[in-house]
């Protein structure tokens, strides 16, 4: 059974992240008045979806709150198998934006640290601010180790 604007309404899903996320989406694509329609629909993303139902049949429900609506090709249309539901950390990696000129032949992520620990052990890490949180250190005294040399509290850090 199709889900129709008076089910969708009917079983309360018209509240649900997921009706959100569809209404947003098609409005992007669709809408010329709409506030990001030329990041969208004016640069070519279509939107392929019929129905809320056959979006909701692709995608499922949200698995959380931290997750949102990304297009694994980000030059794709809203379509089956280019839709998943992705974090904020995976979506940057995902952005259009992302390709800078400083990036060019930078096959790592650009937020990628070697960090060395008092130990001499080294860890790979892509968010400093957490590796900081959970050694208590500070994130800018951290950073600036990487210009400096200097070692923060016996770490220090480099960009990969």
């Amino acid at each position: 059974m199709a889900l129709t604007k008076e089910t969708i309404v009917a079983k309360g899903m018209s509240r649900t992240p997921e009706y959100r996320a569809y209404i947003d989406a098609k409005s992007r694509c669709n809408n010329p008045n709409a506030q990001k329609y030329s990041w969208y629909g004016a640069r070519g993303i279509e939107f392929k979806f019929d129905s809320f139902d056959q979006f909701y049949a692709e995608l499922g429900d949200r698995p959380d709150r931290s997750y949102s609506l990304d297009r694994i090709d980000n030059d794709g249309s809203y379509e089956a198998g280019n839709l998943r539901w992705a974090t904020k950390a995976e979506q940057v990696i995902n952005r259009r934006d992302y390709d800078k000129p400083w990036l060019v032949g930078n096959t790592n992520h650009a937020k990628t640290y070697s960090i060395k620990h008092p130990s001499g052990e080294v860890s790979i890490v892509k968010n400093m601010a957490a590796f900081c949180r959970r050694y208590g250190l500070s994130k800018a005294n951290l950073h600036g180790s990487i210009k400096t040399g200097y070692s923060h509290h016996g770490y220090s850090a480099q960009n990969i």
